[in-house]
């Protein structure tokens, strides 16, 4: 009974279980290791970016101005193909060549960085002397409005860990990426929602943000009040600072930003001068009536941030572990058995797609903002337990444990899940990884986002078409171990233009690609109907046997075969 079963999930076409093909390298399990490919594609790399093109085109700009800043000035827009769908737009003025590689190096950090503290940037268009950054809308105040609503001008110690351990996840993602922020201070941390219970914060703003790799940094950028002293030496070639500064600079503004949400006054005033006087002798005022009311905890964290050398400030990863957010009862939460069974089911459908698909739903996930993700954000908190904004496969399945018990199907099947969600080979699950795969099949019933994923291939023109071409960029871009041969490339955008091209005229319509991706999704459904029919199984037993028929298959693939994706439904 049981091979019939499988034999009939198997002939069930929506499954997408990977067609492959023996390598042409012979018999020998040696040669085949060597010949052995396993595509990767990186969903940062399905960013939009529209040269030549006029936004208002696409947007319309409401007359409210929600940022200013020195180079450019922050809007919300509306998308004029769903008016309900508000962004933020950051128009800038181009002076020089200088300026706009500036700009392009702010994109580029804000496309390399893909956490769920930081805000999204969706779309970069260029168009004579402007450049224009499309954003996700955060749609409450920045954290200095907030404490001036309140009484006392500072938060509570719950509110302020909570967004303290938000903004200091954000920054160990960034520093791992080699880049730092050098402008951390209240009005860059913006709430997501107008909720005054939500706490979701987001890092804006990285114009003054920069590539460190290995280097020191030795310009003085940033706001006063909040910058580490050997920033504000470092125009100066002071004793001491000679050898510039490093991302421990945004330790010291993190520290700052502490002790700012707790009393509501900065720890340093003063005059460059006078400031830099009372940061060498690292005091601050802790002994006033508010600082009476405060906990141990959250005053060692602000005294070990704010340290004058940098080697002594806390790491990240301390911070991320400090006494103050256990005892605020940060890091205790577990998932909802309801919302975290949904949210593996969707995961396991997701590693069961075949590779252009899973492209598209990634194209998807990528121009999502928070107010689609909400659900699949928590669960994501929820099992990063380390708070470094990526999830390891240890993370994983100590998150699942509290649902699921150790020898349980779904954990046996959580490490294969695992490898075919990191799409980019990493070793770990990014934030937009863990999107794609956890917001199920109900995202292709949005319009919205639809036009997400219609866009990110719409790349060339822009003009409501995608043609051989646009394709094929899009997989070269998102080959990020470039394992694909040009022949490889150009014959998988063919077949996918050939899939979803019904009309035959060379390219693909916002409506026909629409009619292939629902069809796609109602396919699987329905696959599912018909085998629960015929055999009597229940829904959740046929997606066993799915998973077992796919993850054999791709196990298979993967050691014996060189993989070739088929788009075939």
């Amino acid at each position: 009974m049981a091979k019939t079963l499988l034999e009939q999930v198997s002939r069930s076409g929506p499954l997408d279980c990977p067609s492959v093909k023996v390598s042409s390298t012979g018999s020998s399990s040696k040669c085949v290791e060597e010949f052995e490919v396993e595509h990767k594609f990186s969903v940062k790399n399905l960013l939009p970016s529209r040269l030549n093109a006029d936004v208002c085109a696409r947007y319309d700009f409401d007359n409210e101005q929600i940022g200013q800043g020195a180079f450019g000035s922050v809007f919300v827009a509306r998308d004029k193909r769903q008016q309900e769908r508000k962004v933020a737009v950051k128009k800038m003025l181009i002076m020089d060549g200088e300026q706009k590689e500036s700009f392009e190096k702010e994109a580029q950090i804000m496309k390399d960085l893909d956490h769920p503290n930081i805000c999204r940037l969706l779309e970069v268009y260029q168009k004579g002397r402007f450049m224009y950054f499309v954003m996700e809308l955060c749609e409450g105040k920045d954290v200095f409005d907030r404490m001036l609503e309140q009484e006392e001008h500072s938060f509570g110690e719950p509110q302020a860990a909570d967004i303290i351990r938000q903004v200091a996840s954000a920054l160990h993602y960034a520093h791992n990426l080699g880049i730092a922020h050098r402008d951390i201070k209240p009005e860059n941390l913006v709430f997501v929602s107008k909720d005054p219970n939500s706490n979701h914060v987001k890092v804006i703003d990285w114009g003054l943000g920069f590539y460190f790799g290995d280097h020191r940094m030795k310009s003085a950028v940033g706001s006063l009040q909040y910058c580490a002293p050997e920033v504000l030496q470092a125009d100066h070639w002071t004793a001491g600072f000679k050898s510039g500064y490093s991302c421990a600079c945004d330790l010291w503004s993190l520290g700052v930003c502490t002790y700012v949400m707790l009393c509501g006054k900065p720890p340093f005033w003063g005059c460059m001068h006078q400031q830099l006087k009372m940061m060498k002798k690292e005091k601050f005022p802790m002994e006033d009536e508010v600082w009476q009311a405060i906990s141990p905890e959250a005053k060692d964290l602000v005294k070990s941030l704010l340290r004058l050398n940098q080697k002594k400030r806390l790491s990240l990863d301390k911070v991320l572990s400090h006494p103050w957010f256990t005892v605020q009862n940060l890091r205790t939460r577990q998932l909802s058995g309801q919302v975290a069974r949904r949210v593996l089911a969707n995961m396991k459908n997701f590693s069961n797609l075949d590779h252009f698909y899973s492209i598209c739903v990634a194209a998807v996930a990528r121009q999502l903002d928070s107010r689609n993700l909400n659900e699949v954000h928590k669960v994501f908190c929820n099992l990063d337990r380390n708070g470094d904004g990526v999830l390891t496969l240890e993370e994983v399945k100590e998150g699942f444990s509290f649902i699921y018990s150790p020898n349980s199907p779904e954990m046996q099947e959580l490490e294969q899940i695992f490898r075919m969600l990191d799409k980019d080979g990493s070793g770990y699950i990014d934030y937009t990884e863990f999107c794609a795969a956890g917001v199920g099949e109900r995202i292709f019933l949005e319009e919205s986002a639809l036009w997400g994923a219609f866009d990110a291939f719409d790349c060339g023109a822009h003009d409501g078409k995608i043609t051989l071409d646009e394709i094929t960029r899009v997989l070269s871009n998102a080959d990020v171990k470039k394992v694909w041969s040009k022949d490889v490339l150009d014959e998988t955008a063919k077949k996918a233009l050939g899939h979803f091209d019904q009309n035959g005229d060379g390219s693909i319509t916002f409506d026909e690609f629409c009619e292939l991706m629902r069809n796609h999704a109602a396919s699987r459904r329905q696959a599912r109907t018909q085998l629960a029919a015929s055999t009597g199984l229940i829904s959740e037993e046929i997606g066993k046997l799915e998973d077992r028929v796919t993850m054999e298959a791709k196990t298979f693939a993967g050691k014996d075969f060189t993989r070739a994706y088929s788009i075939d439904a």
